[in-house]
């Protein structure tokens, strides 16, 4: 156990994602005990005290689950290859959400201060150094100056990213919905009146052959429906919507009318 101890320390110093499973319930011919543990991380078993391979593989695949989902849950569990039943209790761990704010403008500035309040890690991504720069997000946790798309390609996204396309226009949004739309991000929005989400939307149909449910993943027009019209407002129906989206909300989605 002294293996997971460690594992646990290592994952709360980096901030990663991980799942501590714990048997707390077995029949005798199960050949397992409550009590024993597994740490699951990047969807492989990094530590614990649970040994039967056919338990760690329906072990691995609910884990997967409870990770994005990020909700700890008590599942009954099938004992592969023996009669057996096991109760696991799956403790979710989830790293801090990250943001990635895609465009420097005035809707990212209320949407940076309000992210950091509600504990994203903030990222700022602009080509244009007068935008993209400390003294205009001291808040943020890093600004990226550079090709938009080009550089999205080298920022690692996982299930706890969300990211927001609020650039300058869609000769800018686009090219950066090319980059990150087959991804694993937890949520995907993007800012723009419907007229030029529906041409948008069209275009990755008939040109990029993307599928209709990968299309549907991104949040377009962006935001939760009360009816913005300030910087502010924006950025906070924006907030609202990747929170609705992490915890299951049943909320109004702009994209949704």
């Amino acid at each position: 156990m002294i293996d997971l101890a460690q594992e646990l320390i290592q994952i709360k110093r980096e901030g990663a994602a991980a799942v501590l499973a714990t048997i707390t319930g077995a029949d005798e011919n199960g050949g397992v005990e409550p009590g024993q543990k597994c740490l699951i991380r990047d969807g492989k078993i990094k530590a614990g005290s649970i040994h039967d391979g056919a338990l760690l593989r329906a072990i691995l695949k609910e884990a997967d689950t409870r990770l994005r989902e990020e909700r700890s849950k008590l599942v009954p569990l099938e004992i592969p290859g023996t009669k057996g039943r096991a109760e696991v209790f799956f403790e979710v761990l989830p790293s801090p959400p990250k943001l990635i704010v895609v465009g420097a403008g005035h809707i990212a500035v209320p949407l940076v201060k309000m992210a950091k309040i509600l504990n994203y890690h903030v990222t700022v991504l602009d080509d244009r150094l007068q935008f993209a720069n400390r003294e205009r997000f001291p808040d943020a946790d890093e600004i990226l100056v550079g090709d938009m798309a080009e550089t999205l390609k080298g920022i690692p996204i996982t299930p706890s990213t969300y990211i927001v396309l609020i650039t300058r226009g869609h000769q800018y949004d686009e090219p950066c919905l090319r980059e990150i739309v087959h991804g694993s991000a937890k949520y995907i929005g993007m800012i723009g009146s419907r007229r030029r989400i529906k041409a948008c939307f069209q275009r990755f149909r008939d040109e990029e052959k993307v599928a209709e449910e990968v299309i549907q993943r991104v949040h377009a027009p962006i935001g939760l429906d009360i009816k913005t019209e300030t910087p502010e407002e924006i950025a906070l129906s924006i907030l609202a919507e990747t929170i609705k989206v992490r915890r299951g909300g049943t909320a109004q989605s702009l994209s949704g009318r």
